[in-house]
């Protein structure tokens, strides 16, 4: 039996959250919302310095500070931000999940489930399309670093021209997107680089996934 000061307390803890889930029309088990399952330095959900208990939910900006990193779970997806990171995640008025979001600044690396269809990331240069993908994005004003490392998604330039190129990756190909200007936005083939295959394991074991069928670590 757990002392009353314990159990009261245990009490509180659930009456808050699911007062929360219920503010937010989520589900009792808040499927689309999730507490922060790793973090470390400073992180910021809202402008509110966030705790291991902060609920991270649609519609939510999470900013990191210099050598901080955070990781979350909002449904089937997982999200690892890097330092100096801002990510606004976005969603349709009438859904509770994270159909799109904007990586402002920094790095993003994720693994996202195929139940609830495609996402879309904007970032400075290009707005990528993805399905039931691991990526990793390091973004800047003029560059975004973009590594499908397994799925598909579809790279749309933001210039005059929009280019579009699709990406079918079984393991790991990397693009760097450069802007020239309005009109002119370059779509390179890179090395891949900044992250690494035990993150991606580590990710989607986090939502009871191993990376796609194809997907051959060379560290495994």
């Amino acid at each position: 039996m757990m002392p009353n000061d314990q159990l009261n307390a245990s009490r509180r803890h659930f009456l808050a959250i699911s007062a929360s889930t219920t503010l937010l029309g989520l589900m009792p088990e808040f499927s689309y919302a999730s507490v922060i399952r790793t973090m470390q330095g400073q992180v910021w959900v809202n402008s509110v310095l966030a705790t291991l208990n902060t609920l991270i939910k649609p519609g939510d900006i999470v900013k990191t500070g210099a050598n901080s990193q955070v990781i979350f779970v909002i449904g089937d997806d997982v999200y690892k931000l890097g330092a100096r990171s801002i990510l606004r995640l976005r969603y349709n008025p009438g859904f509770s999940i994270v159909n799109a979001m904007r990586l402002i600044s920094g790095s993003l690396l994720g693994v996202f489930g195929k139940r609830h269809g495609n996402r879309v990331i904007e970032t400075q240069t290009a707005t990528i399309g993805i399905r039931g993908t691991g990526l990793f994005l390091e973004t800047n004003p003029n560059n975004t670093y973009f590594c499908t490392c397994y799925g598909d998604t579809e790279i749309i330039s933001h210039d005059s021209n929009r280019q579009i190129k699709p990406v079918n990756a079984a393991y790991h190909k990397a693009y760097s997107i450069s802007r020239h200007d309005a009109h002119n936005t370059a779509i390179a083939s890179d090395i891949m680089k900044a992250h690494t295959d035990d993150e991606l394991y580590y990710l989607e074991s986090l939502v009871g996934r191993q990376p796609s069928a194809g997907f051959k670590s060379k560290s495994n």
